[in-house]
């Protein structure tokens, strides 16, 4: 099928049975959401999380990057998902599965390895000692590869803690739901992927130049391109700018909405010399929150490392420090990390979020399940006319989104 492997998977974590399946021969044609058609095939599984991606991920319409992780039995709403940017959700679909399925837990810690369309749990009980960057070297080291994509937790994930977030590789900013709790419940230290696989084109000619006309057409609506300060008026900061390394982009992305600052060692410096030389930053509602409350753009980032390496959402970090009335600062945040808590979840919506894209929280969940980002799309414009002509070349066929 054009754009897609077709095939998913279902791990037992308890039994460590995988079970495969092909997809319906309509799933990229039917005109439903991944999200939909993921319920569809998978009626009856409730106590489940999927890792999946959309149709056009990975393919050559801009910014189509995305995948998600989501909790089965419940409707797909803004709040059971959890967007996947980057190039996770591009490595996850090129691994040979369109999304896979986690069921029960398991009896000892460990992680999902995805790659060359096989899928298995593999026990790994002397990483829980680790923290998040920890996990996320080990996995690289055991399989011997740095371009693995890892989606790990910390050690507040591994006590359910619902105020942990899932890190991408070393970076947080994607999970507000407490999905590293769901995780942490099901003994899953970490979900990696490598994708060597390719998908089939119906016309990759014409695929590539009406993906390269749509993005001329958005060059002219992004702006001015400045990284994470083109999002958030808190990163375009004198201190915080003086911080600043390089912007960096997602898979097929024109308009990078990621900064990486360094603290340890002079920005300008391309040669990475010291051990935490910085942070890759693209979580607006923490650099906000921070900014507000008045810290340091080096105890900001700082923060941020802290947070990322323990699975913490650092939004609900610093609300739960202020709230002891002794004021917010990195050595009264590292001993409520090192506490693990209390840390309530935060009981608003955070602007900024990546769920927060769109006034209209459908078109949220429809623009992530489909594979593109929402950042990127509701600056744009998230016309699904426009998309047309690029994914009826792709799929050879009228199209259905």
């Amino acid at each position: 099928m054009p754009l897609v492997n077709g095939r998913y998977a279902v791990i037992d974590l308890a039994s460590g049975d995988v079970s495969e399946d092909d997809l319906p021969e309509d799933y990229a044609l039917s005109g439903a959401t991944v999200l939909d058609r993921v319920d569809e095939v998978l009626r009856g599984r409730k106590d489940a999380i999927a890792i999946g991606s959309g149709v056009l991920t990975a393919s050559l319409i801009p910014a189509a990057c995305a995948g998600f992780v989501r909790r089965l039995g419940v409707s797909p709403s803004a709040d059971r998902i959890c967007p996947l940017t980057g190039n996770t959700g591009v490595e996850m679909k090129l691994s040979g599965f369109d999304f896979i399925v986690l069921e029960n837990a398991a009896e000892e810690p460990g992680y999902l390895w995805v790659r060359d369309g096989i899928a298995e749990f593999v026990p790994s009980p002397d990483m829980s000692g680790r923290d998040s960057w920890g996990r996320t070297d080990a996995i690289r080291s055991e399989q011997g590869d740095r371009r693995i994509q890892v989606i790990s937790t910390g050690p507040w994930a591994d006590e359910a803690l619902p105020t942990s977030q899932l890190v991408m590789n070393y970076w947080g900013g994607e999970d507000r739901n407490g999905f590293a709790a769901e995780f942490g419940k099901r003994n899953l230290l970490a979900a990696a992927f490598r994708g060597m696989g390719e998908l089939e084109l119906d016309d990759p000619e014409g695929h590539f130049d009406s993906s390269n006309e749509l993005q001329k057409v958005h060059i002219s609506l992004l702006g001015r391109s400045d990284g994470l300060a083109a999002f958030s008026e808190a990163a375009s900061g004198e201190d915080l700018v003086g911080l600043r390394h390089r912007d960096v982009a997602c898979f097929g992305c024109p308009f990078p909405c990621r900064t990486f600052y360094k603290t340890a060692e002079d920005p300008k410096t391309m040669k990475l010399e010291g051990t935490e030389p910085g942070y890759l930053a693209y979580d607006i509602p923490a650099v906000e929150r921070m900014t507000a409350l008045g810290l340091s753009s080096r105890d900001l980032i700082s923060i941020m490392v802290k947070c990322a390496r323990n699975g913490a959402e650092p939004v609900s970090v610093v609300d739960s420090v202020e709230s002891h009335g002794s004021g917010v600062d990195l050595a009264a945040v590292e001993s409520l990390l090192e506490s693990r808590g209390p840390a309530p979840p935060v009981g608003r919506t955070l602007p900024g979020a990546f769920s927060t894209s769109f006034a209209d929280p459908e078109s949220f969940v429809h623009c992530l399940s489909l594979g593109l980002c929402p950042r990127y799309w509701a600056r744009v414009g998230f016309d699904l006319g426009s998309l047309s002509v690029a994914v009826e070349r792709a799929l050879g066929t009228e199209c259905p989104l």
